[in-house]
C-alpha cells in the first residue's frame, strides 16, 4: 500500500508542473505517518496533510517575506486542499475542518501579537497542532486515544519550530512542550 505521505509529495510535483526553482516545502511526515496508521479515506487523509503543508508553507513565507512564486505556492496548496475536500463529499468535515482553519489562524495571530499569556501558550500549541489530525481522524474513528497523536506532534515540534512560534527561542519552546506533555498524560 502507498504511504500518504508518497501520493501527498506526487500529487504536489503534478500541481507544480511548470513552477521551476522554488524553495523547499515542508511537510510533516510525523503527521502523514499518524494518518497511515488509521483507516480512513485516503482523500481524508490527504485533505489534512495538504492543509497543514499549505498553512505551515504560508506562515513560512509571511514570516519572511518570500517571493510571489512562495505565496502562489501556498494558493496552490490550499488550492489542492479545497479539490480533495470536495471530493469526499462529507459536509460536516468540510465545516468542521474549514472552521478549525479559522480558529488556529486566530490562535497563531493572537501568539504573534502576544495577546495570549506566556502561561497558556502551550496550551494554545497543543490546539494548533492537533485540531487537523484530531478532526480528521475523529471523523471516521468515533472515540479514539489522542494521547499517542499529541506525543508524536508535539515530540515533532523540537525538531521542526514552526513559524507561528519563531520569536520564542529553543528553551522557550521547550518549556512550553514539557508543560504541555503534564497536561496530555
Amino acid at each position: 500500500m502507498e504511504t500518504t505521505l508518497s501520493i501527498f509529495e506526487k500529487q504536489i510535483t503534478q500541481r507544480l508542473k511548470g513552477i521551476h526553482h522554488y524553495d523547499a516545502i515542508y511537510i510533516n511526515e510525523v503527521l502523514a505517518k499518524i494518518l497511515d496508521s488509521y483507516d480512513i479515506p485516503e482523500d481524508a487523509k490527504l485533505a489534512c496533510l495538504t492543509i497543514d503543508t499549505a498553512m505551515r508553507h504560508l506562515d513560512e513565507v509571511s514570516k519572511n517575506l518570500s517571493s510571489k512564486k512562495a505565496i502562489l505556492i501556498g494558493d496552490l496548496l490550499s488550492a489542492h486542499f479545497y479539490t480533495l475536500l470536495a471530493k469526499l463529499h462529507d459536509p460536516i468535515f468540510q465545516k468542521q475542518i474549514s472552521s478549525a482553519i479559522v480558529e488556529i489562524n486566530e490562535m497563531k495571530s493572537s501568539i504573534h501579537n502576544g495577546v495570549i499569556p506566556k502561561e497558556e501558550i502551550g496550551h494554545f500549541i497543543l490546539k494548533i497542532e492537533n485540531k487537523f489530525p484530531l478532526i480528521t481522524i475523529n471523523r471516521y474513528v468515533p472515540n479514539m486515544e489522542t494521547t499517542d497523536i499529541n506525543q508524536k506532534l508535539l515530540a515533532n515540534l523540537l525538531e521542526n519550530h514552526p513559524s507561528y512560534l519563531k520569536k520564542y527561542s529553543k528553551d522557550e519552546l521547550n518549556t512550553f512542550l514539557e508543560e504541555i506533555k503534564l497536561e496530555i498524560n
